[in-house]
């Protein structure tokens, strides 16, 4: 839905502020934009259309709920001065504001509005933006047969106004409306080429990102990877070519889902916790989503108590939970509450949308099955995992994605090989691994190798299961897949194959990074003087303060080290810019509610082994250590760090230590924050 963009030339003195707003709306300068029409709202310039600029101006710098106020004023006001036509795109943005936000009845509501203002009007864009936002809600809802209906009536629409904006609006619609009906490849063709006509700036910013988000967003629930990084990549240069802010969130969430897939879980991590920190003021329900992603990597990691954490807030959100919460609930032992979650989830589906597939259709249910499978296998319910394979069986042939095949032919392996039939079970998990491999997903692909080397060893193939073993073993070791390498290493206990340590040593891969450790100084007495309830809140808004500030940094949390932080950085700069920018927020808060604890820092740029998820060698002990030296609320680096960093930073004062277990002596400088 285009903007008015009546004072696209009004610039200089000359111009008005509303002016000036709304060509800096032009120029896709967002922030500069907001400042300006902030400005006119407090002198009263703005008519009906200033406010709805006002309105996209706030939106696309993330404030969703600002947004909705100012385009209820639009509303208002246009109503007042008897101009239906604003009034009646108002309120379609409006319907399309409360979707983002999952707020259903206040968008139906919006919808009914604008309809009741086109009710006997000449056909004009009006309807076509009607229809489409109607598509998309019916989409996010799960109401595919009426998404597709609106979406075509859009496109008709489109093409007889000449609206580009809405015509490819509604093919992308059109086409995933197809998808989630099970006609995959007519769906994606529509998608590609809206997409298409998006990244090659032929339309408005609003509707190309919203048409982007819709393809990869159809691709990632298909399992079509390598499409989705495609236009994941394109949608990444288009938003650096226009100067977008706005959708940075959405994509950066993308991003983490492909390099989760690949293995690449902290920097996975990093992204989606830079998306939940985007995407709290804009769309909430997909920064639940990226905390899910969170909860999801600590889970494979084998943090569950930060896993747990992860997906409470994700609840927290409205953002779905499963059914990463109940193979956590598996994890841990409970396989009833892992039972019963999982079957609450399929047939009971949330009615908020999950921004990837509609709440109980197939695509949605996959995931979910796939884990019941799982699960009731676990707590030997056979019955219960025959249904859920032959329901994902049904899933595949409608769908066929290769990963959506791989997912349902490793499900089959496990049940075949439950109920003693090993033959089936090697077959059914050497296509599995095939078909991760070829997907560059290390993680799916390992899990279907253990279980091949469960089949071999049932079948009598030791010596094929031993090196299917260590195959497996040596990708968990890479990723750092804790509990998956714990099953690794019981399964060649029965089978009596140890560790290879000389196999496992080569994973370890040697890469240059700028190490931090955060530690609370006098931990243990502010424990003891707050009471554990307090300092379990104090705990619980440091780490999440810690969170945040590595996130905006492109930092990688390595590991939480109880009352502090092992960090990692791709350069000392962003390092350093951190650290700082750590020490400065946690000054706001003791202003703001008069305490916080003192954080000592240590930094120190150094050549580590990477070995899965961890960092090993000299270097990191050295971080460390330095970090142990410094005093409270102090920021201590390196000497040579800090000379390698691309800026300079204000210092106090140089001193030189001697530190436990390295040999020679240390010099290193406080930076003044």
């Amino acid at each position: 839905m285009a903007h008015e963009t009546g004072a696209e030339a009004a610039t200089g003195a000359e111009a008005t502020l509303a002016e000036q707003g709304r060509a800096a709306l032009a120029r896709h300068t967002w922030g500069e934009a907001l400042e300006k029409l902030t400005q006119a709202d407090a002198e009263g310039q703005l008519m009906p259309p200033d406010l709805d600029a006002f309105a996209d101006a706030a939106w696309w710098n993330g404030r969703l709920e600002q947004a909705i106020e100012l385009r209820e004023r639009a509303y208002a006001a246009a109503t007042r001065a008897g101009q239906p036509e604003v009034a009646t795109m108002v309120a379609i943005k409006l319907a399309r504001d409360n979707i983002y936000r999952s707020s259903d009845t206040l968008a139906g509501a919006w919808l009914q509005r604008a309809e009741r203002l086109l009710d006997g009007v000449e056909e004009n864009r009006g309807h076509g933006w009607l229809a489409v936002t109607a598509a998309f809600r019916a989409g996010v809802t799960g109401d595919v047969d009426r998404s597709l209906s609106e979406a075509i009536k859009a496109e008709g629409i489109g093409a007889r106004t000449g609206d580009r904006d809405l015509a490819a609006m509604a093919q992308a619609e059109h086409g995933f409306a197809l998808i989630a009906g099970g006609s995959v490849a007519e769906g994606l063709a529509l998608v590609d080429e809206a997409s298409v006509t998006a990244v090659g700036g032929e339309l408005e910013p609003e509707t190309a990102g919203g048409i982007c988000c819709t393809a990869i967003g159809a691709c990632t629930t298909l399992g079509d990877w390598a499409r989705a990084a495609d236009w994941t990549d394109a949608q990444d240069r288009w938003c650096k070519r226009e100067g977008i802010a706005g959708y940075p969130g959405m994509c950066r969430l993308y991003r983490s889902e492909i390099k989760e897939l690949r293995g690449r879980w902290l920097e996975a991590e990093a992204e989606a916790q830079q998306a939940s920190v985007e995407l709290a003021g804009f769309i909430p329900a997909a920064a639940g989503l990226a905390l899910y992603r969170i909860g999801e990597i600590r889970l494979r990691r084998g943090d569950l108590v930060q896993a747990e954490e992860a997906l409470t807030r994700a609840h927290g959100l409205g953002a779905h939970v499963e059914p990463a919460l109940s193979l956590l609930r598996l994890a841990q032992g409970r396989v009833q509450a892992a039972a019963e979650g999982i079957r609450d989830a399929i047939e009971r589906p949330p009615r908020t949308p999950n921004w990837h597939s509609p709440p109980g259709s197939a695509l949605y249910r996959m995931p979910l099955l796939r884990a019941q499978v799982e699960i009731a296998l676990a707590g030997e319910d056979e019955a219960t995992a025959r249904a859920a394979l032959e329901q994902l069986e049904s899933i595949a042939e409608r769908f066929a994605g290769a990963a959506i095949t791989a997912t349902t032919t490793g499900a089959r392996g496990l049940l075949q090989l439950h109920t003693g039939q090993p033959g089936e079970a090697i077959r059914s998990f050497r296509d599995a691994v095939d078909v991760w491999t070829d997907l560059d997903a290390p993680y799916d692909a390992a899990r279907a190798r253990l279980g091949l080397a469960e089949a071999l060893a049932s079948g009598g193939q030791t010596d094929r299961a031993a090196m299917e073993l260590h195959a497996a073993r040596s990708a968990f070791e890479q990723l750092g897949a804790a509990l998956e390498l714990r099953r690794a290493d019981e399964i060649g206990a029965t089978l009596g194959v140890q560790p290879d340590d000389a196999r496992t040593a080569d994973a370890a891969t040697r890469e240059v990074r700028t190490f931090a450790f955060t530690d609370i100084v006098d931990s243990t007495r502010l424990g003891e003087a707050l009471g554990d309830a307090a300092w379990r809140a104090v705990l619980r808004r440091h780490d999440e303060t810690v969170r945040s500030v590595v996130a905006e940094h492109g930092g990688e949390v390595v590991k939480h080290t109880g009352d502090g932080f092992f960090l990692a950085f791709g350069d000392p700069a962003r390092a350093i810019e951190a650290m700082v920018a750590l020490q400065r927020r946690l000054e706001e808060h003791r202003a703001r509610e008069g305490f916080a604890p003192a954080v000592r820092i240590g930094v120190h740029a150094a050549e580590a082994s990477r070995s899965g998820t961890d960092y090993l060698g000299t270097g990191v002990s050295l971080a460390a250590r330095i970090s142990g030296a410094a005093n409270g609320s102090e920021i201590l680096v390196s000497r040579a760090t800090l000379d390698a960093a691309r800026r300079s930073f204000p210092v106090t004062a140089e001193r030189t230590l001697e530190l436990k277990g390295i040999s020679t002596p240390t010099e290193v400088v406080g930076i003044r924050w």
